[in-house]
């Protein structure tokens, strides 16, 4: 695992907590904050735990860390989170399975509308019949 080396007590404890879960597969946050209170100098952990969140935040944002729900207590892995849900397969048409498709026939919208159809038309210097469907 790896995080960009701080000099500073925000990098030194994010290492820590990458190291610490590395070393054991899931802690909590309280397991986290007595852990960060004996090996970084300086960490002091505050009663409502919100500096410990942001670090954690950070580290999640980076894919390092994710919460998960272990015998109902939310503890910390390391990682990126596994995705949600299901992902479809893509769809497959079975071409020789599948009949050939056909227009439907437009009936005549008005008597005389399909007139130009009997004359032929040049094409190039040829007459040639019209080939459409409705005739």
């Amino acid at each position: 695992m790896s995080i960009a080396p701080d000099r500073d007590l925000a990098g030194e404890v994010r290492r820590a907590v990458a190291a610490h879960l590395e070393a054991n597969d899931a802690a909590s946050a309280k397991e986290l904050d007595s852990m960060l209170a004996e090996r970084v100098e300086g960490y002091r952990p505050d009663p409502g735990g919100a500096a410990l969140r942001q670090h954690l935040a950070k580290l999640a944002e980076g894919g390092h860390v994710h919460s998960v729900a272990v015998g109902g207590r939310p503890q910390w892995k390391r990682g990126p989170a596994p995705m949600a849900g299901r992902i479809a397969k893509g769809r497959r048409v079975m071409l020789l399975d599948a009949s050939v498709y056909e227009p439907e026939a437009v009936p005549v919208i008005r008597p005389g509308a399909m007139d130009f159809a009997r004359i032929p038309s040049l094409l190039l210097g040829h007459r040639r019949d019209y080939r459409g469907t409705s005739r």
